[in-house]
């Protein structure tokens, strides 16, 4: 038996012309991989760059938005209070016509400035002198300002903050139409106005945010003209209409990205119209620098040759790897520093912003957030947001079942006994596969707006039914006073021969009910033709005091106990006969609510800048539902009552130029508060 010996091995012989085309198909592969890991990490941090510029544009304009609503609503209440003391200086010169020495001690004791009285023609008749300065005789004109009032086109006419002639400052100036013919004028300082837009206006967001945050280059809101408001570092910039990018971002309503250069620097812009209560008002721009973008893309530039390196040498696999994980630990390290300056915007919003995870669980709130929920951030991580605000938690999770993109809603809601109403913009947090992540709402508190427009609207139905009161009152009467007139003739004038007491007694019943519909008539007329006022300056609290035995009489004929607490320390003008019955229908109803041994307490004092008469009692209360009617004409929850009462007297403080305000709990109470100006 032949034994065979095994063979050494040996490696197979490869031409050389086959290992360089190896080579070179090895490095073509190691080139090709990093060259679309390159692509694609730099595709990665460019939309990284994209949301976060995205979510800081939309926190910005929300940001500014609320801004301007700030400005403008406080800009209203300012000119509002204005409005509200000349239509009292127009009631006085109603009665009789003012003097310019009558004007001087009203401006004395007003704090306004100038007061000026202009008769049809728009010719001055009567003006103050402010003491900080000689008379002012001027050739001015007014009838061509005055014109929308002169021509009676309005009632109120805001004229804006100009500067005062006599170079004291500016001034606020509006004017209230006149009924002698012509037109009331007042102004007062608006230097604090002034100072306020500059600290609250969106200019002033602008400039501390564009100063505060380190990442970001510029920011600019301009519109087709000029630029509105600018970081300092903005001295120009190309028009809308000479950039064909701006012009078209200008038409749309999502926000639009570029690089493109500033001051010599490459920078990440991204573009969005402004919306302002539906109007489109320019482009805001927001520059953020570039430097973690180019100092990644520099080191991907660098694995690039290492790579290449590797595939020639071979050895340097080890250090592609620690040098590929150094690159990644900068971006993260670029991505952490996006992350900490948009918490920062977070922490400086005026909203609340709320994030969930897809089961409803907080998983981060901002500050203005945990002030609006009374509670701290580390108490509430983890925790599901139903259970501490309900009604959000319900919207947001039907908003995620949904997965629609945005979504705006309204609502109510009660945060440790107190009632608001929200608005609450929802938005997806988007994650792989289109699968959402969880969801992020931010909240605007919106109850003193909807508590505002609730009057307005409160008052033009009181209005409506009014009218259509005095209307059927009118139709009804002279037919109903042809029938009892006819009755009370069949009754003395006729007799059947049969049944005789029996028709009498229709016929007078007829009689009777034409009087009880008449007496409902005459309370619809009253209604529909309230009183004219009698207006006489009071003090608040002897007012009260004088008329506490009558109060206190409905209060212990019950057995409830009526306690006063007068010492607002405020002079108003009111009718007293009017406004008493006023006073005398809330306590009315506040004792008829209260069981024997409860609590009714009437209580005045006054509140940012009007006095107010509170009517407080420890009743059944009124059912959620039933509020929003119980202003309304006839509306009752008694059985022997007109639902009249608090329709007068809604009616009445509403001619005093006051409102009433209602918070209740069932079982718990009532207050029903009268709000009114001051002297």
């Amino acid at each position: 038996m032949t034994r065979k010996h095994k063979q050494p091995w040996r490696p197979l012989p490869i031409p050389p012309n086959y290992l360089a085309g190896m080579f070179f198909l090895l490095v073509m592969a190691f080139s090709a991989t990093a060259f679309l890991h390159y692509k694609a990490r730099i595709e990665e941090i460019e939309n990284l760059m994209h949301e976060e510029s995205s979510l800081l544009i939309h926190f910005l304009t929300e940001g500014a938005e609320t801004a301007l609503i700030g400005y403008n609503e406080i800009n209203g209440l300012i000119t509002g209070g204005l409005a509200d003391q000349l239509r009292l200086i127009e009631r006085m010169d109603s009665q009789k016509a003012l003097t310019s020495e009558n004007l001087t001690e009203i401006a004395g004791k007003s704090g306004m400035y100038r007061i000026t009285i202009v008769d049809r023609n728009g010719n001055r008749i009567a003006w103050n002198t402010p003491p900080d300065h000689t008379p002012l005789f001027r050739n001015c004109e007014p009838a061509s300002q005055l014109m929308p009032i002169l021509s009676g086109k309005t009632e109120v006419l805001n004229l804006g903050i100009r500067e005062s002639e006599s170079g004291k400052g500016p001034r606020l100036v509006v004017a209230v139409a006149r009924r002698r013919g012509g037109a009331i004028v007042g102004n007062v300082d608006a230097t604090r106005l002034l100072a306020m837009q500059k600290q609250i206006g969106p200019g002033r967001l602008i400039q501390r945010t564009g100063t505060d945050a380190a990442g970001i280059a510029y920011i600019i809101w301009q519109d087709s003209s000029a630029i509105i408001a600018a970081t300092s570092n903005v001295t120009e910039a190309e028009t809308i209409q000479s950039d064909p990018i701006l012009s078209r971002a200008l038409e749309q309503k999502r926000s639009t990205t570029r690089f493109t250069t500033f001051n010599g620097k490459k920078v990440f812009e991204v573009i969005k119209p402004f919306f302002y209560q539906g109007s489109r008002f320019g482009l805001l721009r927001i520059g953020l620098k570039t430097d973690p973008f180019m100092e990644a893309a520099e080191k991907l530039q660098i694995r690039i040759i290492l790579l290449l390196g590797l595939a020639s040498i071979g050895g340097l696999a080890v250090f592609n790897l620690i040098l590929t994980r150094r690159n990644e630990l900068k971006v993260k390290d670029a991505l952490l520093g996006e992350k900490l300056f948009s918490s920062s915007i977070l922490e400086n919003m005026e909203d609340s912003v709320i994030a969930v995870n897809t089961g409803g669980n907080i998983t981060l709130l901002n500050s203005s957030a945990e002030k609006l929920l009374n509670i701290t951030g580390a108490g509430a991580i983890g925790h599901s947001l139903s259970a501490i605000l309900p009604e959000c938690g319900i919207l947001i999770m039907e908003f995620m079942n949904r997965q629609t993109t945005a979504s705006t809603k309204e609502f109510d809601c009660r945060i440790n006994n107190t009632q608001f109403i929200l608005a609450g913009h929802f938005t997806l947090i988007n994650g792989t596969e289109n699968y959402p992540d969880g969801a992020f709402v931010v909240l605007r508190d919106m109850t003193v707006q909807r508590s505002m427009q609730w009057v307005i609207e409160r008052q033009e139905k009181l209005t409506a039914m009014g009218e259509l009161a005095s209307g059927v009152a009118h139709e009804i009467r002279n037919p109903l006073n042809a029938i009892g007139v006819l009755g009370q003739r069949l009754d003395m004038e006729f007799s059947p021969a049969e049944e005789r007491e029996e028709y009498h007694h229709l016929v007078r019943a007829i009689v009777s009910e034409v009087h009880r519909v008449n007496a409902i008539i005459q309370r619809f007329l009253k209604f529909a033709r309230p009183p004219k006022l009698m207006l006489m300056p009071t003090d608040l609290d002897d007012f009260i005091r004088q008329y506490r035995p009558v109060l206190e009489g409905e209060a212990e004929t019950v057995g409830v106990r009526f306690t006063l607490k007068a010492f607002s320390g405020c002079q108003i003008a009111i009718d007293r006969a009017q406004m008493q019955q006023v006073l005398l229908n809330l306590v009315r109803n506040a004792v008829e609510a209260t069981e024997p041994g409860g609590d009714v307490t009437v209580t005045t004092g006054q509140h940012n800048g009007n006095a107010f008469i509170e009517v407080a009692d420890t009743g059944r209360g009124i059912p959620e539902e039933l509020r929003s009617q119980i202003f309304n004409l006839y509306f009752t929850s008694k059985e022997d009552g007109t639902g009249m009462g608090l329709s007068i007297a809604n009616q009445i403080v509403q001619s005093h130029g006051g409102v009433i305000e209602v918070e209740s709990l069932e079982n718990r109470g009532s207050i029903f508060r009268i709000v009114l100006p001051r002297s």
